[in-house]
């Protein structure tokens, strides 16, 4: 770290430090959301800490590195369903949207890349719930935000116990417990551009003389006429129905030892109207929520299933474990627009139209023996494993936490190509491609997992060293274009072995109660899948934070310093790639920033009113450390010093909130500075940049009697047009204004 940005941390610490002490000690009303501003970064509950990324540690100390939680109440105050605008509100998460409803998110962590969210882990309920982790991680399915009861977001040394991806962080959403008290939620909302969604969720707990039973059934139905608009009125939406059931038993108290047991079921079924074909810039800003007529058969298909058991159980008074096995399986079908083949025969990709600045093919006529050709991305994933974990309780609050992994996970693509022409009355199917001749192959990975961590505890020191290890086996087995029938005796195939160890570090020292001090340092990596010649990408990473918490403010301030060697990349079509999946390096980077968050009360000593508010910001700075060239097209000429593409330099957002009786009023700002589009170090120019975005929600909530809530909310309250993407080709707009109004309804 510069000793710059050092003296600048510690010198806001100090001036922190001392204002606190100033602080009075008057408490949040309950009906203040004191359970984000008194317990923002607390440990989950025991229910959640359970599956969640806390789990095994008794205290904040005991997790080295910034974890952050965004409980039920805050994900009930705006009710979003997208999860980028959920996670806008913490520090440190790099977001690049793309669709406008978050349907396959673009998230990164402390600048790690955003790129289909594949560079940070992602689990539900503390199992990894990508389509593929290690064979394909591009998560082209993410679970639906607005059935989940907590999110967590855990960034720094933390990352020795979640993997396979540890250069960036781990997200963790967390469904609903099946314990508790019997009851039902239903939840409904209405909104601008045809937007609907219907969430049930029923919750039933019965005793029995060998335990307590419980179950939970969850239906979420959403969806949207879409905000684009085609010629023709060809749809632009989607819908999306998501539905989980648990079942779950407990032993009773006289039992020998406390186990439970529970099972899981989950299906998720999308269809949206989505393409990868934006705008050039002249029509973007003639009418930028326009789509070109070719891509007007763009369709997205795709089915989610997911089942695990689970057992827990206290072995000892000192010893617990919990075990999972689990089994995903996910299906879709991206039939979209992917290049263009003129009179000749030579084709041209969809990136080269707008780069040459002939959208026009796009938008009239095909000449005649001239094709757009659309690709049916066709793909079946398969993830399956068996993990154990276990927590052993020493003297002193000292502990060990361990952790065993055996996974395996493969992807089966069976693509082709389809020729059609443009007419007046829209697409028409002339040439119907052969399956298997775009994409014919079986790409695989195993691997044994296994990491050890512990926390020892001296006077206000808490230190958790830990250590992880991988070790992997990825394989290929390529049939080619002309092999749809998948004879194995001609296929091209190839194998990766891959071993790593992967050690880290945490301190944390409590200089008081309320306020502490930690760092961390730990060693990131990122999978090379089976490609020839990819070397692992590997890094150090580390930071040092403050954390504060009193009753009236708190917060937390970090800063932190990766630095990466043979930088992985992924030749997805979703980044301007040809879609192949290979990965490939590109030289070094370095990352570094600043984290800012914190939450107030402004009217902590008025009975009659409260106004929490929250603040957070994050600076990030990354670029290349080396020179090299990259047929990858955001990269392309890299000279040591240019920044890294899709990277937002500042991002802030403010929350503030308005409570009196029944009634109350939260007003959510967030700002996102211009990102470059391609490496570079030159000045921002409107070519390769996205804009700067302003974007003001707000929502107005009354409480009309207990348990029954509604709602009137605006996404965008001041209808900013701005360009948040550029990539995969053209322009691509955030959401206009949209209008929701909506009730929950518990009991």
């Amino acid at each position: 770290m510069r000793p710059s940005l050092c003296s600048i941390f510690f010198t806001i610490c100090s001036l922190l430090g001392g204002s606190l002490a100033a602080q009075d000690s008057a408490e949040f009303s309950e009906d203040s959301i004191s359970s984000m501003l008194s317990q923002w970064h607390a440990i989950p509950g025991a229910e959640v800490a359970s599956v969640g990324l806390g789990a095994g540690a008794r205290g904040l100390d005991e997790v080295p590195g910034a974890l952050h939680v965004i409980r039920p109440a805050e994900l009930e105050r705006y009710a979003y369903s997208d999860p980028l605008r959920v996670l806008r509100s913490v520090s440190g998460v790099n977001i690049q949207e793309e669709d406008g409803y978050g349907l396959r998110p673009n998230i990164g962590l402390r600048g790690s890349g955003s790129d289909r969210s594949a560079r940070i882990t992602l689990m539900e309920d503390g199992v990894l719930i990508a389509p593929a982790p290690y064979s394909a991680p591009a998560a082209y399915y993410f679970p639906s935000i607005a059935r989940m009861e907590s999110v967590e977001v855990l960034k720094g040394s933390s990352q020795i116990a979640f993997g396979p991806q540890t250069a960036g962080g781990a997200i963790n959403m967390v469904t609903p417990q099946t314990s508790g008290t019997s009851g039902a939620l239903y939840r409904s909302e209405r909104s601008s551009f045809g937007g609907h969604l219907s969430h049930l969720r029923i919750r039933q707990v019965w005793q029995t003389k060998k335990g307590t039973w419980s179950s939970l059934v969850e239906g979420l139905h959403l969806g949207s006429e879409g905000f684009k608009t085609l010629p023709n009125s060809s749809p632009t939406g989607f819908t999306k129905t998501d539905g989980i059931a648990k079942v779950r038993w407990e032993a009773s108290a006289k039992a020998r030892f406390n186990q439970s047991i529970e099972v899981k079921g989950g299906w998720v079924q999308e269809t949206s109207h989505e393409t990868y074909a934006g705008l050039s810039e002249a029509d973007f800003a003639n009418s930028p929520f326009q789509r070109y007529a070719a891509s007007s058969r763009d369709l997205m298909e795709s089915q989610h299933r997911q089942a695990r058991l689970r057992h827990e159980a206290e072995l000892t008074a000192r010893w617990s474990v919990r075990t999972d096995v689990y089994r995903m399986r996910f299906h879709r079908n991206w039939y979209k627009l992917d290049r263009y083949q003129d009179a000749s025969g030579d084709h041209h990709s969809l990136l080269s139209l707008y780069e040459s600045g002939q959208t026009a093919l796009l938008q009239q006529p095909t000449a005649q023996d001239a094709l757009l050709q659309l690709k049916a991305n066709n793909r079946d994933y398969v993830s399956q494993g068996i993990e154990h974990r276990g927590i052993v309780k020493g003297q002193s609050g000292n502990q060990l936490v361990y952790g065993v992994r055996l996974h395996e996970d493969e992807v089966d693509r069976f693509e082709w190509r389809d020729g059609y022409a443009l007419t007046a009355d829209g697409m028409q199917m002339v040439q119907p491609g052969e399956p298997g001749s775009a994409g014919n192959r079986l790409d695989g990975a195993r691997a044994l997992a296994g990491y050890v961590r512990g926390t020892v505890r001296r006077s206000g020191w808490t230190f958790t060293p830990g250590l992880r290890t991988e070790q992997m086996e990825f394989n290929r087995l390529d049939f080619g274009a002309d092999n749809a029938a998948r004879d194995g005796e001609s296929a091209d195939q190839r194998t990766n072995r891959v071993s790593v160890w992967l050690p880290g570090l945490g301190v944390n020292y409590s200089i008081s109660d309320e306020v502490q001090m930690f760092t961390g340092v730990h060693r990131g990596f990122i999978p090379p899948g089976s490609t020839p010649g990819t070397q692992s990408e590997t890094s150090l990473n580390t930071e040092l934070g403050y954390r504060w918490s009193k009753q009236r403010i708190n917060g937390q301030l970090v800063a932190f310093f990766n630095s990466y060697n043979h930088l992985m990349g992924s030749d997805l079509t979703a980044n301007g790639g040809i879609g192949s999946g290979d990965l490939f390096n590109g030289g070094s980077a370095r990352t570094h920033g600043v984290e800012c968050e914190m939450t107030m009360d402004l009217l902590a000593s008025n009975d009659a009113w409260s106004a929490p508010v929250r603040l957070t910001y994050t600076y990030t700075n990354a670029r290349f450390t080396s020179d090299f060239e990259s047929d990858f097209g955001p990269w392309d000429t890299v000279r040591d010093g240019d920044f890294l593409p899709y990277l937002a330099p500042h991002q802030g957002n403010a929350q503030f909130t308005l409570i009196s009786g029944l009634w109350s009023g939260e007003m959510s700002y967030r700002y996102v500075a211009a990102m470059r589009t391609v490496a570079g170090n030159a000045a921002l120019d409107f070519v390769e940049t996205t804009d700067a975005a302003s974007i003001f929600d707000a929502v107005i909530r009354r409480e009309f009697r207990s348990g029954f809530q509604g709602y009137l909310g605006v996404n965008n309250l001041f209808d900013a047009v701005v360009v948040v993407a550029k990539r995969p080709a053209g322009l691509r707009p955030a959401m206009p204004r949209l209008f929701r109004i909506g009730m929950r309804w518990a009991i």
